[in-house]
């Protein structure tokens, strides 16, 4: 179930999740055969059916773009955005470890084990991860993150607590 989010002056519906699964010091990538950020690296995810919690998204969307069955994913944070491809737009960040074995690859595009380090600083991924990941990744309490673009370019960030109703569930 998607839930409205908003600033004093901007609603966003946060209706997609996002998980980065790890193993080790490595995390799985998605290199995006398609929009939204299509030719750039980033974790896996989708948007969340109708009646679906956010966490049942996750499982069904990583299962469905990895072939991983994953019991369970941790909450990392809420990420909202304006004035990109999607716009005012949000989705919910998971982190899980990896199951033993090899991602199946989907239509969504082609997947790889990539260094910690060069998902935070690539130029190949999508460009606000390296403002989230590293306290998304390191198991820091979960935040609420929000991006502006114009014109493509992100031009400001906010990080902020995470309103209480995200821990009550949404």
């Amino acid at each position: 179930m998607a839930f409205v989010s908003s600033t004093p002056d901007t609603h966003y519906e946060i209706r997609y999740t996002l998980c980065f699964l790890t193993r080790g010091d490595d995390v799985l990538m998605l290199h995006r055969a398609k929009a939204p950020n299509k030719g750039l690296w980033n974790g896996v995810g989708g948007k969340i059916h109708q009646d679906e919690s956010p966490l049942a998204a996750c499982l069904r969307e990583v299962k469905e773009e990895t072939g991983f069955t994953l019991e369970s994913a941790r909450f990392a944070g809420v990420m909202t955005w304006r004035g990109f491809e999607i716009d005012k737009g949000g989705l919910y960040l998971f982190v899980a470890p990896a199951p033993d074995g090899d991602p199946v690859e989907s239509h969504e595009g082609r997947l790889e084990w990539k260094p910690r380090a060069w998902v935070f600083t690539s130029n190949e991924v999508v460009s606000n991860i390296h403002h989230f990941a590293p306290p998304v990744l390191n198991g820091e309490a979960p935040q609420y993150y929000h991006f502006e673009y114009r014109d493509g370019q992100l031009i400001d960030r906010r990080v902020s607590p995470l309103p209480e109703r995200f821990l009550r569930g949404g």
